[in-house]
């Protein structure tokens, strides 16, 4: 009966602990990760950050979070795709955003890729490798522009840009 009596208790104890979230190991960031290329289909919603290692990460659906992008690969986010995070891409890749395509959050590109934005950016757009920052005349862009490497930043007229006044 006594051991009958301890076990119970003990195991009382550990679902009680359990059930607290303190007998669990401590949860990772809520991050979905892939490697190789990954497709968000149109209708589909990932709502988490979304990690992708070398691969191209086509966005026709949408994603609530971040997006980040390393190695070879590129984020396309085409018409009626949608971000609400940030986006960053940091290696050989780009980030295109398509005409009818949106981004609630920053660009920013650290390797060598290029930036092409033809939709709607609500936040800033960076480029600060060796790559190239183009946005098409069909861009509007609610925050600042910048090319802070070694490439080059192409503005087409008829592109609407408010930049932030700091």
């Amino acid at each position: 009966m006594k051991r009958t009596l301890k076990t119970t208790v003990v195991a009382s104890a550990i679902l009680a602990l359990t059930s607290a979230g303190l007998g669990a190991p401590a949860a990772q960031a809520d991050d979905m990760r892939r490697t190789g290329s990954y497709t968000v289909r149109a209708g589909q919603t990932i709502d988490d950050d979304l990690i992708v290692t070398n691969g191209t990460l086509r966005i026709y659906g949408k994603v609530d979070g971040n997006v980040r992008q390393v190695g070879k690969g590129s984020v396309i986010v085409y018409s009626g795709g949608k971000v609400d995070g940030n986006i960053e891409e940091k290696s050989s890749g780009g980030v295109i955003v398509r005409k009818g395509g949106y981004v609630d959050g920053n660009i920013k590109e650290t390797g060598s890729g290029k930036v092409v934005i033809a939709g709607t950016v609500d936040g800033n757009v960076q480029e600060r490798g060796k790559g190239k920052l183009l946005v098409r005349k069909t861009a509007r862009i609610d925050g600042n522009v910048s090319e802070r490497g070694a490439g080059k930043l192409v503005v087409k007229k008829g592109a609407r840009i408010d930049r932030d006044d700091d």
